[in-house]
């Protein structure tokens, strides 16, 4: 699925193209176009004769209007031939010659000005054009569905309100086209036309009620939109200040703006794009970003402070840059990213997924190593279990910190490496736990203590167990597994295939971190189907088998989902 998914296609090529349309929009002779596919149409090929600026940049046609923008360009495929059209509305100032001042007028109007204006704002500015534009696109062979409208701010106001007007208007030609826009102070009632992307701190962002100004629209104006994204943070210097927190958020501080640029969207929203746990992610998604300055980065916590809009919900995702972060989770549970750099982690508890990346990183435990035990599958993952049973799965960590006791009252850090056969601190080694390790073929895996880790890994696996508290992880593959002596673990993680659980009961616990379409929130009574004497747990689109048990033998305490 993924945060972008729109009209259940590749939500990430749409979004590429358009967030690439939208910053040529505000610099035309500068900002490189997506790809090499695209190239502006100029006015002679449309047959317009209105306002063209210099670098051929249309104009807004009407009085009042002609402050507004829009660049229209073509998509071309290998062969040179017309594939596709983007329009592409500037927002508020960006070029040297624009009316800076007009923009503002019509953001204003738009919030408090005549009924209707931020709808109509498309037509008023670009009529003609768009005239012309439906007319281009039908004389070679385009359809409506081959056409991207995109932009920032004002321009997403634009965006929205073309596919407000778009039925009927300019013979309904652009009923049917791709709508993305950022930072669009307005969302169209056109239900899931348009897909808004803004960041939650943002104080233009949604700042209207659909297209109406509401004494709300001064504070945090977060409130669920089916169209928009609606959780994620720009995690920028102004966010991480208590001092520059103070004052309550609202589009009326100054100092919020700062979430608002262009280029600072288009630099966080990429690295979500690129996330390995991008798959993971929908619309409603609680998502920090960090767009920290280079000097705060080592020395400020990216965490969900939870300052510009309502109390989160669900997993928290946090996303690091390319040089060197602080990155800390919460007491739920958290997917971090460090992306490149030297990074630092930390987390408060729950089932988390943490990826270093590449660089020398850190997970900084914050209690002393006793309160937690550890596992390696031998394939990369490191497992962290901490006193509450909450796990964390790391990979590219190549140091653990503790807290210990020091002398007198205070406290000192231990830095542990991690190495192939435990935790290395001087010539102190403390082992991992005992763990049987598959490979990429079919294993055959059977614990031999209490408290035991079998990793089937790769490959179709049979693990048993007469133990107690033994944790099974079956990996990729479909892997039966055998238990018998309660309290276990049933680890499941990303692609885990089509698994069976013999001997499931009722003290054993189902954990699935990181699988896609079962996120935080999962019922499984929703997914749960009764077989003969088995149950069947469709999970993402992946399925687990509980042999000879019956759905009223389950509960919600048997299941966690991350």
């Amino acid at each position: 699925m993924g945060l972008f998914d729109y009209k259940n296609a590749d939500g990430k090529t749409f979004y590429s193209d358009a967030i690439a349309l939208t910053l040529y929009a505000y610099t035309p002779t500068g900002q490189p176009l997506p790809a090499t596919a695209w190239a502006p149409i100029g006015a002679a090929a449309l047959g317009y004769q209105g306002k063209v600026g210099p670098q051929g940049t249309f104009y807004g046609e009407k009085d009042g209007f002609t402050s507004a923008e829009a660049e229209i360009l073509g998509k071309y495929d290998g062969a040179g031939q017309l594939i596709g059209l983007g329009i592409a509305f500037r927002g508020t100032g960006g070029l040297g010659y624009s009316d800076t001042f007009g923009d503002m007028k019509n953001n204003l109007l738009a919030a408090v000005g005549p009924v209707d204006y931020a709808s109509n704002y498309a037509k008023n500015a670009f009529d003609t054009l768009l005239k012309n534009v439906a007319a281009f696109a039908i004389a070679h062979g385009l359809s409506a569905k081959d056409v991207l409208v995109s932009g920032h701010s004002l321009g997403g106001l634009g965006v929205n309100s073309l596919a407000e007007l778009s039925g009927n208007n300019w013979g309904g030609f652009f009923k049917d086209a791709n709508y993305i826009a950022f930072a669009s102070p307005t969302q169209s009632a056109t239900g899931n036309n348009v897909l808004n992307i803004g960041y939650e701190n943002d104080p233009v962002f949604r700042v209207l009620d659909g297209t109406t100004f509401s004494s709300g629209s001064l504070g945090k104006h977060d409130g669920h939109q089916d169209s928009a994204t609606n959780n994620i943070v720009n995690f920028n210097d102004q966010y991480a200040s208590t001092a520059q927190n103070l004052v309550p958020f609202s589009i009326l501080n100054p100092l919020n703006w700062s979430a608002h640029g262009s280029l600072g969207y288009a630099d966080g929203l990429n690295r979500v794009i690129d996330s390995r746990f991008y798959d993971l992610t929908d619309k409603d998604s609680t998502l920090i970003v960090s767009n920290l300055s280079e000097s705060s980065r080592g020395t400020t916590w990216v965490e969900d402070l939870g300052r510009s809009g309502e109390p989160h919900t669900g997993s928290t995702f946090i996303i690091g840059t390319d040089s060197n972060d602080w990155l800390k989770g919460g007491t739920g549970n958290d997917f971090i990213e460090g992306r490149d750099g030297n990074d630092r982690f930390r987390d408060d508890g729950g089932y988390n997924l943490l990826l270093g990346g590449k660089g020398s990183n850190t997970f900084e435990l914050q209690k002393p190593l006793q309160n937690f035990s550890f596992a390696n599958d031998g394939d990369g993952t490191l497992y962290v279990r901490d006193a509450y049973a909450g796990i964390s799965m790391t990979r590219d960590i190549g140091a653990l910190v503790s807290k210990e006791s020091g002398s007198w009252w205070g406290s000192k850090e231990v830095t542990y490496n991690v190495t192939a056969n435990g935790l290395l601190n001087g010539t102190e080694l403390t082992h991992y736990n005992h763990s049987l390790n598959g490979d990429a073929y079919s294993n055959t895996l059977v614990a031999s203590v209490d408290g035991d880790w079998l990793f089937g890994n790769a490959g179709n696996d049979l693990l048993r167990s007469d133990k107690s508290h033994v944790t099974f992880v079956g990996g990729t593959g479909n892997d039966v597994m055998h238990a018998s002596g309660g309290g276990n673990t049933f680890l499941f993680s990303g692609a885990f295939g089509f698994d069976a659980i013999n001997g499931y009961q009722g003290s054993d616990k189902l954990v699935f971190i990181g699988v896609q379409g079962a996120g935080q929130g999962y019922d499984y009574t929703q997914h749960a189907s009764q077989a003969g004497n088995d149950t069947v747990l469709k999970i993402g689109d992946y399925a687990v088998t509980l042999v000879g048990v019956g759905l009223d033998n389950l509960s919600a305490s048997g299941f966690v989902f991350a």
